[in-house]
């Protein structure tokens, strides 16, 4: 008997601790699922671990992959943004910037360039890319933590700075800054040029089959152990 409440004991903590983690709120969480893809479960979207597959992507596209100016397939796309006028994409939409050994955008280039690409994730062709939101973007930072940017976390590359999708005006959108942990709100014009930022994007919900929670593995197990000892018991009575 002594044995038998010893089991009682120990199994039913168990259960209940495991029943707690099924019940507990999420958490932030970013996590790689493998192919250069990070999920966030906060936001629900998929971020692509490496920051440099917009710049990658235009200097493979691109006459010149390290000098201005654009000549790639982008060139005369319409972009119509949420609010404000058509605009017609051209060489002045994206910028080499050699001091940083990289290629910059505009929003314009940005909302143009997550329209159109697409990556390869095991068997399937992810397509559906757009540009993070303000939100999504500030659940970023919150979850690698304010000033963290390059490689850090699960991520090859972040961005010290990079466009969202919030056009907040026919003249402004927001840009979101890891460098400093804030989302700001700046002029899509810088005189007579766009005004330029690293490009980003996301796809919506996670592109890879969701494994089940270690909390309902756990749960399981505790199951599989109460019915494991009451056969036992049964067996000794």
């Amino acid at each position: 008997m002594k044995v038998t409440n010893l089991r009682h004991s120990l199994l039913s903590p168990a259960i209940l601790i495991s029943t707690s983690l099924l019940c507990a709120p999420a958490h932030a969480s970013l996590t790689s699922i493998g192919n250069g893809l990070i999920y966030d479960n906060v936001s629900d979207v998929t971020w692509i671990a490496d920051g440099y597959a917009f710049s990658l992507d235009i200097a493979g596209s691109t006459a010149n992959p390290s000098a201005n100016p654009y000549t790639g397939p982008l060139l005369g796309n319409v972009v119509t943004p949420p609010v404000g006028g058509l605009h017609t994409i051209d060489a002045n939409d994206f910028s080499y910037q050699s001091g940083l050994g990289r290629w910059l955008g505009s929003w314009w280039a940005a909302s143009a360039w997550a329209d159109s690409f697409s990556y390869q994730y095991g068997g399937q062709t992810v397509t559906d890319w757009r540009l993070p939101t303000s939100a999504e973007a500030q659940n970023l930072i919150n979850a690698i933590g304010a000033g963290q940017y390059a490689a850090t976390g699960p991520f090859t590359w972040v961005p010290p700075f990079f466009w969202t999708a919030n056009v907040t005006s026919a003249t402004h959108a927001d840009v979101a800054r890891p460098l400093f942990g804030t989302i700001d709100n700046f002029s899509l014009m810088n005189g007579s040029l766009p005004r330029y930022s690293n490009i980003w994007a996301v796809a919506p919900g996670n592109v890879s089959s969701v494994p089940l929670p270690a909390a309902v593995w756990l749960f399981g197990s505790a199951l599989t152990g109460l019915s494991f000892c009451g056969r036992r018991r049964a067996a000794a009575e």
